[in-house]
Order: C-alpha cells, then structure tokens, then sequence
C-alpha cells in the first residue's frame, strides 16, 4: 500500500492515500511493443519525407498507419509510469529516473544533430543570429523541443526534428503523474473529469475546431499540451491501477485482440473511422490498449529472447528525422538504396546511443520495473 511520506506531490494537501499497487510480471514485452512504435513513427516519417515506397505501397501504408505509434507510446507510458511512481519511495526518486532515462540521450541528440547541420554547410551559408542561436540551444537541452527557429526553416524539411514535440508532453504527464495517483485515490471524480475533458480537447483538436475560433497559434499550442493527449496516459494508468482485476482479459490473449483490432483495420479501409495516426479516438483506443496489454502478457519472454534486454526505441525515435533531414539536405535521395540505407542508419545509430548513452544513464536509476518504464 502507499503511504503518505513528507517529500510526496501534493501530500499536505490531500493528506494520507491507500492505493492497492498491482502487481505484474517483470518479465514483459513493453520494450519490444515500444520497438514497434519507434519503427512505425520512422516508416510513415519516411514514406512522407523521403518518399520511400513500401511493397504494395497503398495498402501497406493504410496497415501501417493504422497502428500508430504515438498513442502506443502514451498509453504504455501512462501503464508503467504509474506502477514506477507507486513503487517509487519518494517523489525525488521518481523524478530521477525519469530525467535520466530522457535527458541524456536527449542531450546527446542534440549535439548530433548539430553535427549533421554543420556538416551540410548549411550555417556557412546561413549565419544564425546569436541570441535566437541561444534560445534554442536552451529550449533543445530543456523542456521546449517543439520549438524551431526561423533561421533553420531552410534546413531539411524544415523543422531539424520534429518528432521531438512529444517530449514536452510526456514530460508534461511526469509532472502530473503524482496528481492523477493522489486524485484517483482521494477525488476520483475529478480524475474522470480530467479523462472527459482530454477526451474532448482530444476532439476539438483533430477536427480543428479550435483552429477556427483560436486561430492556427493557438491550434499548434494545444498539440504540445497534455490536455489533447492525456486521457491516452490515464486510459493506461486505470490498466495498470485495474490490472488485478482486468489482466484475465489480456493475459495469454494476443490473438483475440489482434483478430478484434484488424476486423477494425479492415472496416477502416471501406470507411473512414479514424483508426489512423495520431487523431486514433474512441473506440478504436480502447481496442488499441487490449491488443498492447494482451501483446505485453502473451509469451511475455518474447521481447527478452529478441532483445537480449537492448532497448532501442527511444533512440530510433529521437534521432531518425535529424538523420532524414541530413539526407534532404544533402540531396541524398536520388534512388531507392539510398531511402533504405538512411532508414538502416538510424538503427545503427540508435543502437550505439542505447549502448554508450543510455544504458549507462539508466545503470544509475534507484531501481528498474523490467521492462524499463519509459
């Protein structure tokens, strides 16, 4: 049970909380699901920024694009972030491991990513002015990626690494991690509350109402809030919070939820029921989350045997678009072997980031849920 310690979120104002802490097996395959997310954010990044085309490319991408790696990445967030911070035995703990497994790889990102630039030549040709150079080296090494200067809006696609927007938001979930534990215990409705207006801020923003009356600004600023997102993370934290309750339903059961999620896939390709990307809504989230919990609990030593506890995926994510935008740049494009040759390289690179960066970051960690938790 989880009791009240005085370095804890918000503890003298809620007071003393009992939450049951479920218990599910270390052995999973979180990394391995995660893997797959990274891959399918590069896949479609790929076919839209360096025109790689996939065999029987109109149906492929539909398929591919109909699990989406975003909302993969919240909702397995929002399930192993909660269980870390309950297991957590102060609140500075949590913290620090959650800063360590981001910053960094982040940090090092970057610095790549500046070595890319430079290697073009592209700030010989384009001089950038010192105090904007300054703004965003600070937002890069912080907690504002999504911003992009002016003078690198020439550079690649024109954002260096756009993917880097969902930073913020899940840092943004971290922050309120012990809110929506202490809420859930104390005020749970005001924690449902909070999943119907994300709900609801999830829809406006995809269909771009708030585009209308808001203006484009406005549009842009909600993306990289928590408000549009976070009913993704909750969805997994009730998982995770429920889970001695509902892990019959996903336990050893991965082909009925994938026989369930594809009949949708399927239907999605006569009519448009928002299956794809990253404006996925209800139902389809829900069907979603099984076939990841039922994925992560069916022979959950599959990810260990493929793996062999490398944990690639957070290096694929960050790091492909500053590679894809060497390419534009450079005009590396010309044919099919060099797209698959830039596709490949972030494995590479990714996987040296895991051994030489992150890996020893996370050596540093108070403890580990094995699978990691981010």
């Amino acid at each position: 049970m989880i009791d009240q310690r005085d370095s804890r979120y918000l503890d003298l104002v809620f007071g003393r909380f009992d939450l049951k802490i479920s218990n599910f097996p270390h052995r999973n395959n979180f990394d391995l699901i995660r893997l797959f997310a990274a891959v399918q954010v590069v896949i479609v990044h790929a076919t839209y920024h360096l025109d790689l085309k996939l065999p029987f490319h109109d149906i492929t991408i539909k398929i591919v694009s109909a699990f989406p790696g975003m909302p993969i990445f919240f909702l397995v967030s929002g399930f192993l972030i909660s269980a870390s911070y309950q297991r957590s035995k102060e609140t500075k703990q949590f913290f620090k491991n959650r800063a360590l497994r981001i910053f960094p790889a982040l940090w090092i990102c970057f610095l790549f990513s500046l070595l890319l630039i430079l290697a073009t030549g592209y700030f010989a040709a384009n001089p950038p002015p010192l105090m904007q150079f300054a703004i965003w080296f600070v937002s890069q090494v912080s907690f504002v990626q999504f911003y992009n200067p002016d003078f690198l809006r020439a550079f690649g696609d024109g954002v260096v690494n756009g993917s880097l927007w969902t930073i913020p938001v899940e840092m943004q979930f971290y922050i309120l991690t012990p809110l929506l534990i202490v809420l859930f215990a104390k005020k749970r409705s005001l924690f449902y509350i909070l999943l119907f207006v994300s709900l609801l801020f999830n829809n406006v923003h995809n269909m771009e109402i708030d585009k209308v009356f808001a203006g484009e600004y406005a549009h842009k600023l909600m993306a990289v809030t928590f408000l549009p997102w976070i009913y993704m993370f909750m969805l997994g934290a009730l998982l995770n919070i429920y889970w001695h309750i509902l892990e019959r339903f996903f336990v050893g059961k991965f082909w009925i939820w994938l026989g369930l999620y594809s009949a949708a896939v399927a239907l999605n390709f006569g009519y448009p029921i928002r299956i794809e990307g990253n404006a996925i809504i209800l139902p389809w989230v829900l069907l979603i989350s099984g076939l990841i919990m039922s994925a992560a609990f069916t022979n959950n030593k599959l990810a260990e045997f493929c793996l062999r506890k490398n944990d690639i995926s957070y290096g694929i994510y960050i790091y492909h678009m500053p590679i894809f935008n060497f390419a534009i740049q450079m005009g590396l494009l010309e044919n099919i072997a060099w797209r698959w040759f830039w596709v490949s390289s972030v494995l590479v690179v990714a996987f040296t980031s895991w051994k030489i960066v992150e890996k020893p970051a996370l050596s540093l960690k108070n403890y580990s849920l094995f699978a990691r938790d981010i």
